[in-house]
């Protein structure tokens, strides 16, 4: 079996681009991508995992990447995959996204997180279009409360999109000492808060959202 250009050694965990459970790996001539392991698509693969729901085998996915590419043995800075420093290794940004289930939508001022990872209390930092920040949520079977903090810049907001541990009934929104008038629409989980005129979050003047079921 022609294994292709090697990115791993023996003793070392990663995922395969193609099995081959009837044979016919020797037949791929000039095809070499089949039976070889790069972080690229590992990415992806881990991305596609979180999406769907599967959080063990994603981090699974990304915790093998990690140990190939320790400080200890190799440079964490560069993914070999065709050559050093190769583009192709910045879908590991792509399974960051996932894992945080965010969604943003500059134009329409759409904001949304569905984190994979202790969504019972949560916290990570997000970019968008004109500003970035730091989204934090607690969430319990009939509540969710939420945060987004805008450090840099500005994110202008009309719709903000959550994960509910089931049906969001009732909502709250407020920035600063303001209430700001909302709506929830619910689809099973998930929950649509409609703000009745657009927030503009900057720094210092965070919004706050509150759900009930």
């Amino acid at each position: 079996m022609n294994p292709g250009r090697v990115y791993t050694t023996s003793g070392e965990t990663g995922t395969i681009m193609a099995t081959w459970p009837h044979g016919g790996s020797t037949e791929t001539h000039g095809l070499m991508y089949f039976n070889e392991v790069w972080t690229g698509q590992e990415y992806q693969f881990a991305a596609h995992l979180f999406a769907e729901g599967m959080t063990t085998e994603g981090l699974a996915v990304t915790r093998a990447i990690h140990d190939r590419y320790s400080g200890e043995k190799r440079n964490p800075y560069n993914e070999i995959e065709a050559s050093d420093h190769y583009a192709r290794a910045m879908m590991g940004f792509g399974v960051y996204l996932a894992a945080c289930g965010y969604e943003y939508h500059g134009p329409r001022g759409h904001l949304g997180f569905a984190p994979r990872i202790h969504p019972e209390d949560f916290r990570c930092a997000f970019t968008a279009a004109e500003g970035w920040g730091s989204y934090r949520q607690r969430r319990s079977r009939k509540t969710l409360s939420a945060t987004v903090d805008v450090r840099y810049g500005r994110v202008r907001l009309t719709t903000v999109s959550f994960e509910t541990a089931g049906p969001a009934r009732q909502v709250e929104v407020r920035q600063g000492h303001s209430h700001v008038p909302a709506t929830v629409v619910a689809t099973g989980n998930r929950a649509v808060v409609t703000l009745t005129r657009p927030a503009t979050v900057s720094p210092g003047r965070p919004l706050e959202i509150d759900l009930r079921g």
